[in-house]
Order: structure tokens, then sequence, then C-alpha cells
């Protein structure tokens, strides 16, 4: 046996070794198609599997050798290679997707600094239009949600309001029986809720109808916020809007620039922080406008200018003694000594209780490139006032400018203006005070993105917040 085996390994065959069994391949095995036996080291002999066959006559041992099957090491193609990788893109991709929120920012500054603004435009209206057709195709398939909102319990801890006496009296010369109250005996009159214009001949369960549920600092006898949705494209039914009221009379808003944005790019830096003292009253957070150099919208807030107030362009300002007033810049709005901030953005979406036919102007009255960016089908945010003076945050998924100026003129607003637009950026947290002093952030609508905690951090991008002061409702 053993002169056989190094003859074997002399010739260049192989041998394979299992415990207690020896396999040996000879030609003649081989060319014959015979059985190869193991022998066992006890000497009985046990069935091996049988060689393969040499291919063709004549075919030398060496050829048989190299042909044969290896269990374990696949053969490699080029068109298995070529798919890999395709699996390997798509996987790859589709990770990307589902993290947009997180990298479209980064990535959409890092293109601006390579291949400019404009083209950096064109490829995100490339990409809004191939997510609108998805969106599309997805609803067709598979449908989509009908409210917006969140249906999680709110806890919070109020401290109880004292309470104000009612004063009742007779009016002189009266009857007995007949008494005479006046709003100054009863306090102020509610929150006037105002009548939403249906967009849509099958509005969904909800939709235009204002609800209090899971909003913070209400109570049964006196509302301060209130909120509802509408759907404001017909060939889009997915798109829907969030609106948000709130009571002016009972709230203070505040324009917080950020360390970066909006007058970073002129040296002009804003703190980016809720100072601490007014976390203990906060009530809402939601996002500025558009950066900085990305059409120079104006910003002056606390004494600083950020950015210089310009004539024409959609503007909101808080006086010194919180009222708030927004329109055109330079016609129904101008500068005054006793206003603590303004933030202007774009144009107006609606004005005098109308819909804005500016709304479908392209070119750079909706940004600051040429590309058409009113057109974008992305989320978008909006801030307006009632015609009572009342304060709306509205903003939505697949919405272009125009159709987001219908969603707030059916939400009651009378004049409004855009803000921030795409998902990373547009955002609106409730704050609710705990039983241990902190404060629970939630998102106004369950699908946007990113947490409300972000606002009690440090923001490179202005913002706005409010807070609760009844300082001129009581």
């Amino acid at each position: 046996m053993r002169a056989t085996i190094s003859e074997m390994l002399r010739k260049g065959f192989h041998i394979r070794g299992r415990a207690k069994a020896v396999a040996v391949v000879t030609p003649q095995s081989v060319s014959e198609g015979v059985s190869v036996a193991a022998i066992a080291a006890d000497g009985a002999a046990t069935l091996a599997p049988p060689a393969l066959p040499v291919a063709g006559e004549g075919g030398d041992a060496s050829r048989a050798t190299r042909r044969r099957w290896r269990p374990g090491r696949p053969r490699l193609t080029k068109k298995g290679i070529a798919l890999a990788c395709v699996l390997v893109a798509f996987m790859a991709l589709g990770g990307a997707y589902t993290q947009k929120e997180t990298l479209s920012p980064k990535v959409a500054d890092y293109s601006r600094n390579v291949i400019g603004d404009e083209n950096t435009a064109r490829v995100e209206s490339w990409f809004f239009t191939i997510e609108d057709r998805i969106n599309k195709a997805k609803f067709k398939v598979l449908g989509g949600t009908t409210n917006p909102f969140a249906t999680e319990l709110q806890v919070e801890f109020i401290p109880r309001a004292p309470s104000r006496p009612v004063v009742y009296y007779l009016r002189d010369g009266s009857k007995p029986g007949e008494s005479q109250l006046t709003a100054d005996t009863l306090g102020p009159r509610p929150l006037q809720l105002p009548k939403t214009m249906a967009l849509r001949d099958n509005p969904e369960a909800g939709e235009g109808v204002w609800s209090t549920a899971g909003l913070p600092h209400n109570n049964p006898n006196e509302t301060l916020m209130a909120k509802t949705f509408v759907r404001p494209d017909k060939s889009r039914p997915f798109a829907i809007v969030g609106a948000l009221l709130m009571d002016a009379r009972r709230i203070r808003l505040h324009l917080r620039a950020g360390t970066v944005d909006p007058g970073g790019f002129r040296g002009v830096k804003g703190t980016g922080t809720i100072p601490t003292e007014a976390q203990t009253g906060l009530i809402a957070a939601w996002n500025g406008g558009f950066k900085g150099p990305h059409g120079s919208f104006g910003m002056y807030s606390d004494g600083t200018e950020y950015v210089p107030l310009r004539n024409g362009l959609a503007s909101i300002c808080v006086m010194k003694d919180g009222t708030i007033k927004m329109g055109e810049w330079g016609t129904d709005i101008s500068w005054d000594p006793n206003m603590a901030s303004c933030r202007q953005n774009v144009v107006l979406l609606v004005h005098n209780g109308e819909v804005s036919k500016r709304t479908g102007e392209g070119n750079d009255t909706w940004g600051y490139v040429q590309v058409n960016s009113a057109e974008f089908i992305t989320w978008r945010s909006a801030v307006g006032l009632t015609k009572d003076g009342n304060l709306i945050y509205a903003a939505g998924n697949s919405l272009s400018a125009e159709s987001l100026a219908r969603a707030l003129w059916a939400a009651g607003a009378y004049t409004a203006m855009q803000l921030d637009i795409n998902s990373p950026y547009v955002l609106l947290g409730n704050f609710f005070p705990q039983a241990d002093g902190t404060l629970r952030g939630e998102r106004f609508m369950d699908t946007m993105p990113d947490s409300p905690a972000r606002f009690l951090r440090t923001q490179e991008r202005d913002f706005m917040y409010v807070t609760l002061d009844e300082t001129r409702y009581r």
C-alpha cells in the first residue's frame, strides 16, 4: 500500500484522507468509471462516490483532476459578478433612501460646492419628480394614511389659574329679574375657530374639523390651540396638510436666529437656542425660513439685523407687546421702532383672504435659482394669520407652493407666508410639561421627520417658538 501511495503521489494523483479511511483514485478507476473503495483502518472496504469521468476518450488524468467539482468553491462568472454588483448597489440605494432625511442636507450642501447651485437645483427637481411618481404608484397599490396626527395620550401638569370673580348687577331702572352682564365682567371671549373650506367632494373623517385632542394647555373651558387637516390636491390624495391654530392673545411668538443661518454668510450669527427661562412656558416650536444666501430674505431679532429687510417680500413681525403682524414689506407692513423681531421669506401665499396669484411664478421668486422651485413636489411649511389675528402654522407632504397656499386658505388663513421646505427641515413640535419639571416633545404630525428635542439644542438654522403669555388676555 505504501508503494502504491508514493507512486500515485509521484504521478500527480490525489489522495483524500478521512478519519480511519483512505480514498484511492487510480487512472483505471477513472477511465473505466469504477467506484473507488475507501480502505478503513480495520481492513473493511466502504463504498465511496464514483469519480467524475474524463470528458471524451483519450483525456489524461490531470485533465480529469482539474475538472473535478470541489464543494464550497463555486465558480464565479462575469454574469454572476455583475448581478452581485447590482444587488449590492440596490441595497445601498435602499438604505440611503431610508436615511434620506439625515443624508440629503449633507448631500445637497456638498453638491452645491461641487456642481453649483443651479445644477443642484436641477438634480433636486429630477429627484422630486421621481419621488412623486413613486408616491403616486405606491398610494394606488397600497393606499395610505388619512389622518396625519398621532393618537397617543399626552400627560401634562399645568398649575390651576386663579379663579376670577364674576360681577352680577342690576341695571338702573331695570325691572325685577332683569340683569346686565358685560364682556369685562365675564372675561375675554373664547378662541374663534375659523370656518374651513372644503377642497374635495369626499372629505375624510375629521378633515376640515377643528379638534383640541392631544394639544398642550387646553381645557374644556378655554381653548388655547386647535388642529385640523386638509387635502388640497385632487391628483395627490396622499398629500395632507396639518394646520395648528393658536390664540394669539395667550401666546408670545419668538423668532430665533441660528448659529449659521440666516446671517452667517454676512458674519452675523445668532445663539440658536431657546433661553432656559423660556422653556418653562414652551408650548410649540417649528422651523424658520430659507438659508441666508438662498434669496437673502431679511431677518431682525432682539436688536440684531441678521439680513436687511427688503420691500416686496412676505414678512411676519412681532411687536414688543406681543402683537403679531404679517404682510408684504413696504406695502402692508413697514419698519416700526416697537418691532421686536421680523422674518421674511419669498412672497405671500395668501393675501387679503385670497390665494396669491404669485404662487405660480417661477424663476427666482420661490428661491434663489432660476429653476422653478414653486413646482417642486415636496414637504413644505408656512405660517399665517386668521382675519381675527390668530396664528396658524401649516405643513404637509407632496406639496407645491400653490397647493400649500390653497390648504392655508381652506384652513382660514387671511394672510400667510411660506417657511422652509423639504422633509429634513419641516418640523413642528408640541411640548408638554411633566411632573419632574422636564418637557416632553411630540411631533405635530406623525409623518414629520426628526424629533422635537432638536429645538432644545443649539440650532444652526433659524426657528420660531411659542410660549404661554396671557398678560394681554387676562
